[in-house]
């Protein structure tokens, strides 16, 4: 182990702490502790939308971010099934990146730089409207203090906590609708309208992948970390 990884929780121990994390975030959701993370995750989720219509042919026209953890993209344009389709699986995949680049501890510090400057670019770029202008400039800015002045053993484990709540986007909604029983306008909602397949159906689906893919992502960090940690022969 070299000097700089002194003090660091050994790899397992620390996906283990990030999964429990996981797992108590998923129960106690609606805690206000939680609303910055929230708030991030539909922030990408409606990102996701928006770049999707971009990737077909549309235009992203603004995103809105509602302090009670809700948010909505308008595109004009683009193929409807993947716009829809692609809050999920957007969310999934750049969870997905995040997890990957948070497992390589020296590209935390610019793994936060790029996520506070992102957040930034897409915030002044295409939200529209108080709160979220004010949560994304925060946030952004936030990420970037964290960059600079949160030590590196905190910093990958808080990005890997980040990306792995991002990854579950599908997970938390199909919660909702379980627990509601209620109709809310989700994206397995509209799917369901628009394809005729329920929407706990397209949620269970939705979820099962992301449970699948973050297993495997998780087995891929560990075994980055335990290799990085083996001392040369």
């Amino acid at each position: 182990m070299t000097r700089a990884d002194s003090g660091a929780l050994a790899p397992r121990t620390q996906l283990l702490a990030v999964a429990a994390l996981t797992l108590l975030s998923l129960v106690f959701w609606d805690s206000v502790v939680l609303a910055p993370v929230k708030l991030f995750v539909v922030l990408l989720h409606e990102l996701c939308h928006g770049a999707a219509a971009v990737l077909t042919g549309g235009e992203i026209v603004r995103i809105e971010i509602d302090p009670r953890i809700g948010g909505a993209c308008l595109t004009r344009g683009g193929w409807e099934f993947l716009v829809v389709s692609s809050g999920y699986l957007g969310s999934l995949l750049l969870g997905g990146v995040i997890l990957l680049l948070a497992g390589k501890r020296a590209a935390a510090p610019a793994l936060a730089w790029g996520i506070g400057l992102g957040v930034l670019a897409v915030t002044l770029a295409f939200v529209r409207n108080g709160f979220g202008l004010f949560f994304g400039i925060a946030f952004g800015a936030g990420m970037i203090a964290l960059a600079r002045f949160l030590p590196r053993r905190f910093l990958d484990t808080a990005l890997l906590y980040l990306g792995t709540i991002s990854a579950l986007y599908a997970v938390v909604d199909i919660k909702e609708d379980l627990l509601t029983l209620e109709p809310r306008l989700t994206d397995a909602a509209i799917l369901a309208s628009m394809t005729g397949v329920p929407a706990i159906i397209w949620g269970l689906l939705w979820s099962a992948l992301s449970l699948l893919m973050l297993f495997l992502l998780f087995r891929v960090v560990l075994r980055s970390k335990a290799a990085r940690n083996t001392p040369a022969p």
